[in-house]
């Protein structure tokens, strides 16, 4: 065997490695819903860790409120600015119209992906709705631990209706005529190590 073909193999076998390692980083997407609005999401993900900050397209990146949802209490720790308050995640609900009952979840292949290895294409349906929904299962978060925090995401719902580790990427979600209800984009991923204050 010659030394290029041993070097390509190390190289090969060292990529798996990395890719099969637990993400830790951040991740940022951009929201658009159906009566205009923008936002801006930046999720920083740990280990099972996760938290979230938004910011309105039009607020320059300024950060509005910083989201930790905490297992231990079963309540969400929000803030924004100086100002910290707890919810209980009984207290968070779904908003007018949404609803994952009778929803179909069916798997539509393989996505190829710069950023990730394992990517899976989703379609969700209800009575009301379809969503498109790129899910990739390098982030090893299991939302069924997370399913109170989060009422108001097809791909989030969906990955804990599925009891699978894994995150959203991207999604379309259209009513019954074709009309775009929400479409999230993904802008940026960082792979980097995360002080524990993000979480706090």
């Amino acid at each position: 065997m010659n030394k290029i073909t041993l070097l390509l193999i190390v190289f090969l076998a060292s990529s798996t490695v990395v890719w099969a390692q637990t993400f830790e980083g951040i991740i940022e997407m951009h929201q658009v819903t159906s009566n205009g609005l923008e936002y801006d999401l930046k999720w920083y993900i740990k280990g099972d860790k996760i938290a979230y900050e938004l910011s309105s397209a039009s607020s320059r990146g300024e950060v509005q409120m910083r989201c930790v949802p905490q297992k231990s209490t079963n309540s969400m720790l929000m803030i924004s600015g100086n100002t910290k308050r707890v919810i209980p995640a009984s207290d968070i609900t779904s908003p007018i119209g949404f609803s994952m009952e009778g929803a179909k979840l069916q798997n539509k292949g393989t996505v190829k992906h710069k950023d990730f290895s394992s990517v899976q294409h989703w379609e969700i349906s209800t009575a009301e709705i379809v969503a498109d929904v790129e899910i990739t299962t390098d982030v090893k978060i299991n939302f069924s631990e997370y399913k109170e925090f989060f009422k108001s995401d097809y791909g989030l719902c969906a990955l804990a209706e599925l009891g699978q580790e894994g995150f959203p990427l991207s999604s379309v979600t259209k009513d019954k005529n074709g009309n775009v209800l929400t479409k999230t984009t993904l802008k940026k991923v960082t792979r980097t190590t995360l002080s524990d204050s993000y979480f706090k």
